[in-house]
């Protein structure tokens, strides 16, 4: 039988996995090479993000444009004070809450010779000082009235709408204790014989706890004690509800406040001293003042405080200055430190920025003691705080009311 020669002999099969594998490289190294590219964008848009927070906090504004103006008018005995990034607008006649359009929230009709007003959160209570009538309101604007028989000399009230209302008499002092509705909660006799007589009170922010400086005689030399009542439940287990209590000699102590939840700060002409406790508040810390006090102001868990500076150490423009304001945390850090020669009337915290102005001039730094504005305007400023918005502030003048961006 003849033999068949085969002309080629097929390979088994096998399967070629040489270019599969190239198309995944290339596959591969094409989304690498795009993941890398918007990683690299992503990176650049950070760093320029970063440069561009550091300039600006870091930038004094020399300008600034009026992006609206609300034509409005007051009274010249108006006042007004910063409340829930809105505004408290309120005089002898009333109290009225308004936005930076100058469109009212809510408002209140009263008469009173001396109106004063105290902030919690979303609480607002305002008082007649040395008159006899308490309004209390909540963000709505929902009112609580309270009548005293005598003279009222000071009042706190809680987020809540407790209120503490502090009393004089010709030799005795009552503080009183009111819950939102109005009804009273507590109440406490003081005489200068017997406890001391009372000059600050604070109420914390729930409502549970009284912070009290009493002024003394104590061997013919004024003293100060400062006395926590708790009216909670921790409280009812002590005498008189006073939870603890510290008496400072030779030491007056007028302001007294919470600026926290549990953190207390008072103030004497010497120090800051510190107290926390969420239900027995102790002393936990001092920070001593080593010059004249001109003015205290308070914010979110922040105290202020304006002292004399001292030109003779200044070794450069930007240490001189006839003011020095130094902002403390709650620990007693201090986060802040400037000076500064304007001849101030108003000095408060908005946001973070610190604001300081007089009739016609203001300067505005931010939280690390940056200078970011200081100019001068041709009318009377009533007020002036942040406003929503990057470098925008609202200016309040008696006729008008006007949102400026720094620029």
């Amino acid at each position: 039988m003849a033999k068949i020669t085969k002309l080629y002999d097929t390979p088994p099969y096998q399967e070629q996995d040489g270019g599969m594998d190239d198309y995944k490289k290339k596959l591969f190294r094409h989304r690498a090479g795009r993941g890398a590219k918007y990683l690299i964008g992503a990176v650049v848009v950070l760093c320029g993000f970063l440069a561009y927070s550091i300039c600006s906090q870091n930038k004094t504004y020399m300008s600034y444009e009026t992006v609206s103006t609300v034509e409005h008018s007051s009274t010249v005995n108006t006042l007004y004070t910063e409340y829930n990034g809105k505004l408290l607008k309120y005089s002898k006649d009333g109290i009225s809450c308004i936005d930076s359009q100058n469109e009212a929230i809510w408002s209140q009709t009263y008469n009173m010779q001396n109106p004063m007003v105290d902030i919690c959160e979303g609480a607002v209570a305002v008082a007649d000082q040395q008159g006899n009538i308490v309004y209390v309101f909540d963000a709505q604007g929902a009112v609580t009235e309270i009548s005293t028989l005598l003279p009222i000399q000071q009042i706190s009230v809680s987020a809540q709408g407790v209120t503490a209302i502090l009393l004089n008499d010709s030799t005795v002092s009552w503080i009183y204790l009111y819950d939102k509705e109005g009804n009273k909660l507590a109440e406490s006799r003081c005489s200068l014989d017997e406890t001391g007589q009372p000059i600050s009170i604070a109420l914390s922010p729930d409502g549970t706890k009284l912070a009290v400086s009493y002024l003394q005689v104590q061997e013919g030399s004024a003293a100060s004690c400062v006395v926590f009542y708790n009216f909670g439940s921790v409280g009812s287990n002590f005498v008189d509800k006073i939870v603890s209590s510290k008496v400072y000699t030779d030491t007056v102590i007028p302001r007294i406040r919470y600026i926290g939840k549990s953190i207390c700060a008072a103030i004497s002409d010497q120090e800051i001293i510190y107290y926390e406790g969420a239900e027995i508040p102790e002393e936990k810390n001092t920070v001593i003042l080593d010059a004249e006090i001109e003015s205290v102001f308070w914010g979110d868990s922040r105290v202020g405080i304006v002292t004399l500076g001292d030109d003779t150490t200044a070794e450069n423009e930007e240490e001189a200055g006839r003011y020095r304001v130094n902002l403390y945390d709650t620990s007693g850090k201090q986060i802040l430190s400037r000076k500064t020669d304007l001849e101030y009337s108003q000095v408060k915290l908005s946001g973070k920025y610190l604001i300081l102005y007089n009739e016609n001039e203001c300067e505005i730094y931010n939280e690390k003691g940056i200078l970011k504005y200081k100019g001068s305007f041709d009318s009377v400023i009533a007020d002036l705080y942040k406003g929503n918005g990057h470098n925008k502030f609202v200016l309040v003048f008696s006729d008008r009311t006007e949102t400026i961006r720094l620029q």
